[in-house]
């Protein structure tokens, strides 16, 4: 596809809401800390400024983990690398992926997912309108971060609804959620999955949707939290109280709309207030479970998917990578019911 000169012009303009921030929002070499200071000191990753970590982001700016006597210090560390730092004990815990946690224990790493903030394929496919049909969108080339993240999934899944595979378009790897949107922006790439508060921008410059997947409800580890069991089995109390912190910041990202919107100005620098309105209604309304709870079904999809490409998938015993009991207990000592 040729580039459209008269779309380039555009990105720089936008990039207050479709440029994902390549760090924290609270500065300092991509990281930033809990309210205060003291108590037991945690580094957690998360993989992209996506909208699917606000209650990570509400866990710490809202004070939940200080009040589990939690110091939490956020790192943005994507993909893959995710997985390494917590094999490698940079992070005690990640938001990230499932698919990533899963081809890393299908490769002989130990780690359990011990939370699932966002279980269904949160995407919308969009496209410019000359590639809005299956047809027109053969052979064209539609973004994706990686070949194995979340983001690919869904786009795979977006295009089966279409009735294409994956070999029908070009995919092709951009390496992080921003890249991707700036690209179907400057007219780089016909298509691209993705959620808002991107996807409002997508419907102001006049693309189209073309699948909504999250209304297809398709089970997905999209965004969930990961540890080493070696490290929860030694450190319960503190996992169960990261759980407790996580389900408490669920709770207020539901309940203060004015609150979780001011979470999303400071760390995705999004200041459009229709952009706000979209994003906070399509997570609180389609996404955000009460409860963050796993459960082997958010694997099968993807599993089903990978193992046509890696048989070392499809023997990966879904019960052992699953872990609910820290969600459970957190649950229930809150008062609530796991779901």
């Amino acid at each position: 596809m040729q580039l459209r000169n008269g779309r380039i012009r555009l990105v720089s303009a936008l990039s207050a809401i479709a440029l994902v921030s390549l760090t924290a929002a609270c500065g300092g070499g991509g990281s930033s800390s809990g309210v205060g200071s003291g108590g037991t000191h945690l580094t957690v990753s998360y993989s992209e400024t996506i909208a699917d970590e606000l209650p990570l982001w509400i866990a710490v700016d809202g004070g939940y983990f200080q009040e589990q006597g939690l110091d939490v210090s956020l790192t943005e560390i994507t993909g893959k690398d995710g997985v390494a730092a917590l094999l490698s004990d940079q992070v005690q815990f990640a938001s990230i992926g499932g698919s990533e946690v899963l081809l890393a224990v299908a490769n002989g790493a130990d780690l359990h997912y011990l939370a699932t903030v966002s279980p269904i394929y949160a995407y919308e496919l969009y496209a410019w309108p000359e590639h809005a049909t299956a047809a027109s969108l053969k052979g064209q080339r539609v973004g994706i971060t990686s070949s194995s993240g979340s983001l690919y999934f869904g786009t795979v899944f977006a295009l089966r609804e279409l009735g294409l595979s994956r070999t029908d378009v070009g995919l092709t790897p951009l390496g992080s959620v921003s890249s991707v949107i700036n690209s179907l922006l400057s007219g780089n790439i016909a298509a691209a999955a993705a959620h808002p508060p991107a996807t409002t921008q997508f419907e102001q410059q006049g693309l189209k949707l073309v699948v909504d997947l999250a209304k297809k409800k398709i089970p997905a580890a999209l965004v969930g939290i990961a540890a080493k069991p070696s490290y929860t089995r030694d450190h319960p109390d503190i996992t169960e109280k990261f759980m407790r912190a996580l389900i408490q910041s669920i709770q207020r990202e539901k309940t203060d709309k004015a609150y979780t919107q001011q979470v999303i100005r400071k760390y995705m620098k999004v200041n459009d207030q229709k952009a706000l309105d979209e994003t906070y209604s399509y997570y609180v309304d389609e996404v955000v479970p009460d409860i963050p709870i796993p459960d082997v079904t958010q694997f099968q999809p993807t599993r089903a998917d990978l193992a046509t490409q890696n048989a070392k998938v499809a023997a990966v015993d879904l019960t052992k990578l699953v872990d609910a009991s820290y969600v459970n207990k957190a649950a229930a000592a809150l008062g609530g019911s796991p779901k």
